[in-house]
């Protein structure tokens, strides 16, 4: 039985992200949100000075990248890559991390999160052309840029289907420690 069964499992939202290169800085591009399960391997409560508070949770996902399931599309084939395993630093703090600030019990109630997330982004197009709408380069401009968006989209949305797929044998988890009892908090 390996590590990885022990852990709670949940839905969360999974940004999928490509390695940028010189043009971004080398910074991540995201392509899109996706519901994946995850493993929880903490869950932490940040408290602000105005006396709100938020609820954070460190989660492993099983599959998360991108640029092996394209590679793969070149070659016709639908491959993710091997699942993630789980590995610790020497302070015993599990590792690769994500965060997020929700969890979900359900498929379907992730999604919406995840759709709104992408209509989000697809809104935020135009905010990327730097001509004036009058200029009569934009209207081309916006429309390659949607059409690149919508292709990059359908990668994430055929990486969802078959991170889903890879991962039947991870049951959602209804509580933190069967033992106790605690649950599982959602969210503030």
């Amino acid at each position: 039985m390996n590590s990885e069964s022990n852990f709670p499992i949940k839905y969360a939202i999974l940004e999928l992200k490509e390695k940028g290169g010189y043009i971004t800085n080398y910074k991540d591009i995201v392509r899109g949100y996706i519901v994946s399960k995850c493993w929880v391997v903490e869950s932490s409560i940040k408290y602000f000075s105005d006396g709100n508070s938020k609820l954070f949770h460190k989660v492993i996902f099983p599959y998360q990248d991108l640029n092996t399931l394209k590679t793969a599309l070149r070659n016709n084939d639908e491959y993710i890559g091997e699942r993630v395993t789980i590995n610790y630093d020497c302070n015993y703090n599990p590792y690769p991390v994500d965060i997020v600030s929700e969890l979900f019990d359900s498929y379907e109630e992730a999604k919406s999160i995840a759709e709104e997330k992408n209509k989000e982004m697809k809104k935020n197009i135009a905010s990327k052309i730097y001509f004036s709408i009058s200029d009569p380069r934009f209207k081309q401009t916006l429309s390659n840029y949607e059409h690149e968006f919508v292709e990059q989209l359908s990668n994430c949305q055929l990486f969802e289907k078959l991170a889903i797929l890879e991962t039947e044998d991870m049951t959602i988890t209804e509580s933190i420690n069967q033992e106790n009892g605690l649950p599982l908090l959602k969210k503030l």
